[in-house]
Parts: structure tokens; sequence; C-alpha cells
């Protein structure tokens, strides 16, 4: 028997997605397939090859999934088809009924399952968090403009800060933290850890270096995504955003992140985060 979970979206949800498929292999001891599905003309790809990741089995291998989206084109109607004709021969599909909420029951199958969903809560892994720190080390050093960085995180007392906008800014349906939140957790921050450097990680530069005047910073830029996950994690503290992508960082680093400072607002609930962090209710709104 061998259950299958499947992989998609940013980086921040395929951890959580890998993150559960772990526990799911570790508490039931039954073998768990992989199921990456992403397709030429996505935003997105596929990045946990980056990490020293353990569970590499896919349910579809690389060279098929390759052939089904004709290389590099889209593909994507070939590939669904036929991850759906596998499910329905050989598995019982699971589909997360809540998100961000956690279900005792998941785990509790006893024919092979194929899991859909994101799995955003830590108590489906979190009795695994040091094996997950392995698992998520990257397998490629930091470029040389991102070491640098480093040198001066590793410097100074570092608190790390992130701002998403892009996919978050919706008009009235605007997702992104308002300038309030950030401002009480950089004063609740101060209260208790005294003096720090702050970096500031954003997918919007130029936003932040024309609007974003809380106190000094230094803004990383010049970098890879992963390179700026990667110097997120080793920041020693954290304000982190309504975000898989900073969530993981923070969780990753010392002490699951020292200091954190996170936002309850909408479906990023209190079971979104570890116990060990301190939510501050926030409110969104595009600042524009």
């Amino acid at each position: 028997m061998e259950h299958v979970v499947r992989i998609s979206d940013g980086l921040g949800n395929q951890m959580f997605q890998y993150a559960f498929a772990y526990a799911l292999h570790k508490r039931t001891g039954v073998p768990v397939l992989i199921d990456p599905l992403f397709w030429g003309t996505s935003l997105r790809k596929y990045q946990l090859e980056e990490f020293h990741i353990t569970l590499t089995k896919r349910m579809v291998c690389k060279a098929w999934d390759y052939l089904l989206g004709f290389g590099p084109r889209n593909g994507r109607r070939f590939k669904d088809r036929y991850r759906q004709n596998l499910i329905q021969k050989r598995y019982r599909l699971i589909q997360e009924r809540q998100i961000m909420h956690y279900d005792e029951t998941v785990m509790e199958q006893n024919e092979p399952c194929f899991y859909m969903g994101f799995w955003q809560t830590p108590r489906y892994f979190e009795d695994y968090y040091e094996d997950l720190q392995k698992e998520f080390t990257r397998r490629h050093s930091m470029s040389p403009d991102a070491l640098a960085y480093l040198d001066k995180i590793k410097a100074d007392v570092s608190v790390s800060l992130h701002i998403r906008r892009t996919d978050y800014v919706r008009g009235k349906d605007s997702v992104t933290l308002d300038a309030g939140f950030y401002q009480e957790a950089l004063n609740r921050i101060r209260e208790e850890i005294g003096d720090f450097r702050l970096y500031v990680f954003t997918d919007d530069k130029q936003f932040v270096r024309e609007r974003f005047h809380l106190q000094q910073y230094v803004l990383i830029e010049g970098v890879s995504d992963l390179d700026e996950f990667e110097l997120m994690r080793r920041c020693d503290h954290h304000i982190v955003a309504n975000s898989t992508f900073s969530w993981w960082a923070a969780y990753l680093g010392d002490r699951k992140g020292g200091v954190v400072y996170a936002p309850c607002t909408g479906i990023w609930s209190k079971e979104f985060y570890p116990r060990e962090w301190n939510l501050l209710d926030a409110v969104t709104a595009d600042p524009d």
C-alpha cells in the first residue's frame, strides 16, 4: 500500500504539503509518493528539489510528465486527465475539508489514498520539527550578493519583516496588511529585544522604497526568491505577513523564529500559527 500527496502552488504551499506528506509517512509507516503538478505557462514552479527532501518518489515520473506536457509547452489538460485516471483506478481521493483547519481523521486510512489540499496547520507535522529543519536545508549555496547580506544579518540582532503585495492587491478585496499591524509589531518587538537592525523582504520593492517609513531598514533586493527565503530564515526574529512564504522562513529559523509577531485576520486564524508565536489582530486594506 502507498499514499500520494499533491504538491502545487507557490513555495510556502509546497512546503506545507510536503511536511504533511512527511508526517503521514512517519505516523503510518506507509510509503508516501508526491505528485508535483505544474505546467509550462504557470507562474509557479516546483521548488522542493532545491532542498534535501527524502520523499522524492513521484506518482508520475518526471520523463512521462514531461511528455504529457508536450515538453516545455502547456499540456495541462493531458497532465490532469492522466492523473484523474490514475486516482480513480488506484486511490481513494481525500480532499481537505476546511483550509487551515486540523482534521484528525485524514491520516487514519487503511487503503491507498490520494491527498489533495494545503494542510496549513502545524498540528499535522509539529512532532517532526527537527526532521523538517533538515529536510528543508538548501542543496546549493547562496549567491555572492545574498552571502553579503547574510554577513550583515549575522553581525547584529536582526529582525525580518515581510510585506506581500502583488496578487494580494485586489482593490476593495485586498488582503494586504495595513501599516498599523507592522507598527504595533515593531513597537512590541523592540520592547522585548531592545535595539535591532530591520531587514525588509517584499515582492514589491518600489512600494517599500516609496511608502515604508516606520523605521530605518535594509531592503533585500537583487537576489532570487530562494535566497530571500534563506536570508529571512537566518534572521534572529521575525514579523511575518499573512503568507506561507514568511511563515516557513520564520518557523525553520532558530527556536522557531525567536520572537515572532504574526497577523490574525480572515482565514489566517490562530490554528494557522505555532503556539509559540505572538499573534496580533490585523486588518487588510490596500493602502493605495
